[in-house]
């Protein structure tokens, strides 16, 4: 739970990405800022998981497309966590 609140940490601090609901646990739902289409949204989401780093899912809260990072391993350190942060802002900047 940590790490999922080290994550939602500078998803807060970002000018690119939002937090889509409360992190009580491991789970962090966020959204970009800027551009709420639900395409730009899967965009980001298949860059991310195409590199093969790591693994996103999305849903739909409120009717709203929102990217989901959920760490459930007990071996994903923070070096894990920043590289898929590192993956979402730079998908994210390509759009």
């Amino acid at each position: 739970m940590r790490l999922a609140r080290l994550f939602a940490s500078w998803v807060e601090a970002s000018d690119r990405f939002e937090l889509a609901a409360p992190v009580p646990f491991s789970v962090v739902c966020f959204r970009l800022r800027a551009n709420r289409d639900d395409v730009a949204h899967a965009r980001v989401l298949d860059a991310v998981n195409a590199s093969g780093e790591v693994f996103l899912s999305h849903t739909k809260l409120d009717g709203r497309y929102v990217l989901r990072l959920a760490i459930g391993n007990l071996q994903t350190a923070e070096s894990h966590v920043a590289r898929a942060w590192e993956l979402l802002n730079s998908a994210a900047s390509a759009l």
